[in-house]
């Protein structure tokens, strides 16, 4: 095992970004953790000041900061912001999950694609610019922002407030490909109801439980087809999980109410109405065969409490796209896309909420992120350093 002092990571103008990610996965920075994502935003924040980086902590929530970085361009020029979550993920059944190992040229720990290593490539990537001598004619930006793995409060607070850029990248591990988008994402509450009876006198009673049963299979066979009928060009067909189903009090009660939770992915061409007005038609189709059915749909979160997660897909001739292609195929990557990513991200409230032009690109394979195997190659956190960089001194021009 590697061991890193954390004095060493800034005793010269050159981080190396392997051990600055290993010094960020020893950073617990989960729900569970006491200050949440606090340590990590006062780290990266010392860092950016003490490399003459313009940075600021800013209060999202009681004692949780994004912590925002600016590197001020001379005018003109694009604005660029490199945007990550500081937080991660438990533990979970991840053994060592703090231990930022650096083995047979991968690094292992929590977050170490999710998504401290993509962090630690922007942070250096801005400290190599500020150390350079060249200068940007738009600002770039640095924004490490809090509760992207719960409720997004981090990003949602600068869709709300600022600041606003033309172009974003947000780190999430796609393998350094060029993802131009991904899919809304929208999780229901589905209750169905029945008529709760003693277990005796069944016949007396409606089952919840059962009658959940019509609307799983009515959504798997038939919901579905419809939705894989619709055909986005680059992200793909909608989807619908239902992902957990609970109802019920004891085996000798017919259960009155049945709960099923839902992930519901939705593209461009569908809208937020049109997911719930959909739901009632299948709710109406099965009433049709079984007069009994009654069942109701609600977000998994109050409309107050969360921004809507909307898809979205960026033109690959748009330059945050075109440059980002351009430039990760100069670097060597064999297969830059472009192609979708696969699960929501801050991306998507900037995209949907602000004049940005989004994507995402960074380091580490998704599949890994979350697991027991969470790691990352180091040679593609320093992939990662350069395109960040390079990106910026193009976009920026």
């Amino acid at each position: 095992m590697k061991t890193i002092k954390a004095e060493n990571l800034i005793s010269g103008k050159e981080l190396n970004v392997s051990e600055l990610t290993a010094e960020l996965v020893r950073i617990p920075s989960c729900s569970e953790t006491s200050g949440r994502e606090r340590m990590m935003a006062e780290r990266v924040h010392k860092l950016l000041i003490t490399h003459g980086i313009e940075s600021e902590l800013v209060e999202v929530q009681p004692r949780r900061f994004n912590v925002m970085g600016t590197i001020r361009g001379t005018g003109g020029g694009r604005s660029l912001m490199l945007c990550g979550h500081l937080d991660t993920v438990p533990a979970y059944d991840m053994k060592d999950h703090l231990s930022g190992e650096i083995r047979d040229g991968r690094l292992h720990g929590r977050g170490s694609c999710d998504m401290k290593g993509p962090l630690a490539a922007m942070v250096c990537a801005l400290i190599d610019i500020k150390n350079s001598e060249e200068r940007l004619r738009g600002d770039l930006i640095f924004a490490g922002v809090i509760d992207e793995e719960e409720m997004g409060k981090g990003i949602e607070y600068i869709a709300n407030n600022g600041p606003f850029v033309d172009g974003a990248v947000v780190g999430e591990p796609t393998g350094m490909r060029l993802a131009l988008g991904h899919k809304g994402l929208e999780w229901i509450k589905i209750d169905v109801f029945g008529k709760k009876v003693h277990g005796g006198k069944m016949e007396n009673g409606i089952n919840a439980i059962a009658m959940a049963g019509l609307l799983v299979q009515k959504l798997h066979n038939e919901y579905t087809k419809v939705l894989n009928g619709r055909i986005h060009p680059v992200l793909g067909s909608p989807t619908i999980n239902v992902g957990r189903i609970y109802g019920g009090d004891q085996p000798s009660t017919v259960p009155g109410i049945c709960t099923l939770e839902v992930d519901r992915r939705w593209v461009p061409e569908e809208t937020l109405d049109q997911v719930y007005k959909e739901l009632e038609d299948v709710f109406d189709s099965i009433r049709k065969e079984e007069p009994r059915f009654k069942a109701t749909a609600r977000g998994y979160y109050p409309i107050s409490e969360l921004l809507p997660h909307k898809p979205f897909c960026t033109e690959l001739n748009e330059p945050i796209a075109s440059d980002s292609y351009r430039i990760l195929k100069r670097l060597g990557v064999k297969d830059p896309g472009p192609t979708f990513f696969p699960a929501w991200t801050d991306a998507g409230a900037l995209a949907g909420f602000t004049e940005a032009k989004c994507i995402v690109v960074g380091p580490g394979e998704l599949e890994l992120a979350h697991t027991s195997d969470e790691s990352v190659d180091c040679s593609e956190l320093e992939l990662a350093r350069s395109f960040y960089r390079e990106l910026a001194m193009e976009y920026c021009k």
